[in-house]
């Protein structure tokens, strides 16, 4: 474990050996995109509100009228236009950027995998992936998140990781921001007296997320799972460039293979709206069965499922899924991933659900897990 890194570290601004530099012009290009997505967001919460406030006889407009009322209207389609273009932008941006510097990346890769290690990779050759993940480039994600090219490859590690960056700070997040100490710190308010001995982080990516976890569990093993091989192998040369000990095994969060009751807190961070509706309670299932007794189960993901939530609020995200990549958003906003829980064997009175805002941004994270 590294001495000089602590949890706040961890965060949107985190360098390392093998963050890619930007020149003037990748500066000018991610940042005019930073800018435009900002701009059609503050965009949508003015003009298109108050286009559809205008145009309906509801003093809260529901999401069907909402549609209805933006279904005819020139302004949306332009401003719909845009944001898929401004996230198509951002893509050939990062990737003229990164493919640049791909082979100097992958020499500084090499070196760290030369060196002795903190953690460890486990990667399983021919592993079945199932067809969503194939078929589906999540974000518009060049290649999507299981892109692999060789057995040395990199690179959908590194979009990932470049892509979020300017994805999130285009929707007003700052760079201090860190989904995994959001979660701590609801851990620590709600469960004080959690103390885990082991830490599966589901679907971890290039496992951004479950450095932040291994820092402020520092006496825990940490592990996070992933089905993207490239992912995998740059999060596990990532971490060890942190000085950070992670132990990262390529596996379906359907299927982890892990033994009964080896962990104590399981997290999944942005997972759940990635998956389809049975593969999600599943997952519960899984979590029911990993989780030894008195540990605590949590999944981050984004607020789209209040029931009160406005129908224009509804409507503007669940834009995802027709235009963004996003096959399964709307199938999570409609469903209950507490109902989910009580059916894989947690207790109902220890199933918990909470909107908590952003470390360093706008934006409300949606919780809900459950204590064993």
């Amino acid at each position: 474990m590294s001495a000089t890194l602590r949890l706040e570290d961890m965060n949107r601004s985190t360098r390392h050996e093998l963050t890619p530099t930007e020149c003037t012009e990748d500066r000018a290009r991610l940042g005019f995109v930073m800018h435009l997505k900002r701009g059609l967001g503050a965009l949508g919460q003015t003009r298109l509100r108050a286009l559809v406030s205008a145009r309906s006889d509801e003093d809260l407009p529901s999401q069907s009228v909402t549609a209805d009322i933006l279904g005819q209207s020139t302004a949306f389609a332009a401003w719909s236009s845009l944001n898929r273009g401004s996230q198509r932008r951002m893509w050939i941006a990062l990737a003229d950027m990164v493919d640049r510097q791909l082979p100097a990346l992958e020499s500084q890769a090499a070196k760290l995998d030369g060196r002795e290690k903190r953690g460890s990779l486990r990667l399983v050759p021919d592993v079945e992936l199932p067809g969503y993940l194939l078929e589906t480039a999540f974000h518009g994600q060049p290649g999507g998140y299981v892109d692999t090219r060789d057995e040395r490859d990199i690179r959908a590690g590194l979009l990932q990781e470049a892509g979020g960056t300017v994805y999130t700070r285009g929707a007003g997040t700052g760079r201090k921001d860190s989904k995994a100490q959001a979660v701590v710190r609801y851990l620590d308010a709600n469960f004080p007296d959690l103390r885990p001995r082991r830490v599966l982080d589901l679907g971890c990516g290039f496992g951004g997320q479950t450095c932040g976890y291994a820092l402020a569990y520092p006496d825990a093993e940490t592990y996070g799972i992933d089905l993207g091989e490239a992912q995998l192998r740059y999060g596990h040369l990532r971490a060890e460039s942190l000085g950070i000990a992670l132990h990262l095994r390529q596996a379906d969060a359907c299927a982890p293979g892990f033994p009964d009751g080896h962990f104590d807190l399981i997290i999944s961070n942005i997972l759940l709206h990635e998956v389809p509706t049975a593969s999600m309670r599943e997952i519960m299932r899984q979590c029911h069965r990993l989780l030894a007794p008195g540990g605590v189960v949590i999944h981050q993901d984004v607020p789209t499922q209040v029931d009160a939530m406005p129908g224009f609020a509804r409507h503007m995200a669940l834009w995802q899924t027709a235009h963004n990549d996003e096959p399964f958003w709307t199938d999570f906003a409609e469903s209950s991933v507490t109902d989910a829980l009580a059916e894989a064997g947690f207790n109902s009175d220890a199933v918990f659900e909470a909107y908590v805002p952003q470390v360093d941004g706008p934006l409300t994270w949606y919780f809900v897990g459950a204590r064993h």
